[in-house]
């Protein structure tokens, strides 16, 4: 792998919120040439980010078939189910719900789902044990999971 110490004389890296122009000229760029190695990538397309900076940028937010807005029922249903059998494995979840990312289902996870089961777990006395993990089979929040549904926002 070809990695450089950095020096005076390198381009320096933009850091912060992307801008709608760069967003255009990342969407323009993978348009035109396609995606392929992200750091000659972000040199090539002419834009001041590290290369993981481009790649998670078309990933998660720019590729056309990323899905927008709120997460049905449905796929709040099938995540929560999909957790009790895998655990933390986002990406594996994120293949059986099309155009979402791993990175948001996780987001999901720990600000909306998470939030509730464990405050179903004290309510039932159980604590939070290291040994209560929420993907065991059968556990509360796997037959939780209907009435888990309807209350999370």
């Amino acid at each position: 792998m070809d990695k450089r110490p950095c020096n005076s004389q390198d381009v320096e890296v933009r850091k912060g919120p992307w801008t709608m122009e760069e967003d255009l000229i990342l969407i323009n760029y993978i348009a035109n040439h396609g995606e392929g190695v992200w750091n000659s990538l972000a040199k090539s397309a002419g834009l001041k980010r590290t290369g993981k900076s481009c790649r998670l940028r078309w990933l998660n937010y720019l590729r056309p078939d990323v899905r927008r807005g709120n997460i049905t029922p449905e796929e709040q249903l099938l995540i929560m189910e999909l957790h009790a059998k895998w655990g933390n494995k986002w990406s594996k979840i994120a293949q059986h719900l099309p155009g979402r990312t791993d990175n948001e289902i996780k987001n999901y996870w720990r600000t909306r789902i998470q939030k509730h089961i464990k405050q179903g777990e004290n309510m039932n006395g159980q604590g939070s044990s290291e040994q209560n993990t929420d993907h065991q089979e059968g556990s509360s929040s796997q037959m939780a999971l209907p009435l888990l549904v309807k209350q999370i926002p």
